[in-house]
């Protein structure tokens, strides 16, 4: 598949995996729901500690904290269009689908 078309695909993917997270189907494994509660019970202290340093150093540690935030968010995202890659993939090799002409999966980006 071409490179647009995994753009096309991730933004659809994206949109239905951050849509509605109270559906039957959502997965939440007991890892996820050990982490979610670590993350709460963290959150308190982490505004605790915030209290300890100065302006400037509470600014730097927020911005810290927002970059692993946004690198975890777009992880799972990736991990979540790779599951879809992995199904269509696992189909095309049981001759569920066909190949098409002109789409191909996008090369491998260092």
């Amino acid at each position: 598949m071409s490179n647009d078309m995994w753009v096309k695909m991730a933004e659809f993917l994206g949109n239905l995996n951050g849509e509605n997270v109270n559906r039957e189907s959502y997965i939440r494994t007991p890892e996820y729901e050990e982490a979610l509660t670590a993350w709460k019970e963290t959150e308190l202290e982490w505004e605790e500690f915030l209290k300890t340093l100065s302006a400037e150093q509470q600014n730097q540690a927020e911005k810290m904290k927002d970059c692993l935030e946004d690198f975890a968010s777009v992880q799972e995202r990736r991990a979540y269009i790779q599951g879809y890659a992995d199904c269509v993939q696992v189909l095309f090799h049981m001759g569920l689908l066909r190949k098409t002409e002109g789409l191909k999966w996008p090369e491998k980006m260092e």
